[in-house]
């Protein structure tokens, strides 16, 4: 197979599979990621874990109909291996499966 000229291999090369969240209301300079999360996502039934990416996962639980957990993980990788996990077992009786679960990359301008 031919090699691509450099111009085409980037424009070629796989897109993420994750949404990159820079912004959010807030004037606060977060210390953390974790701070950060529960920040963005105010309504969240639990936020733990430390680092750039989060495993975000809305789904009905414990009669709430849109319930929100995030999960923050270190490396794209683990985040990727997580929502793996939480995508094959479901992450409760009423989950939505894949479709109600994501990956985010935190950007914290602080």
């Amino acid at each position: 197979m031919p090699k691509l000229p450099p111009n085409l291999r980037a424009a070629t090369a796989p897109q993420p599979t994750f949404k990159r969240y820079r912004q959010h209301h807030c004037t606060r300079a977060h210390r953390t990621y974790n701070a950060l999360a529960k920040c963005m996502w105010p309504r969240a039934v639990w936020v733990c874990g430390e680092g750039p990416y989060a495993t975000v996962s809305r789904c009905p639980s414990g009669g709430r109909r849109n319930a929100l957990t995030v999960a923050l993980w270190s490396t794209h990788e683990a985040a990727l291996s997580a929502k793996k996990i939480i995508d094959d077992s479901m992450c409760g009786g009423s989950c939505w499966g894949a479709r109600g679960h994501e990956i985010v990359q935190l950007i914290n301008p602080s």
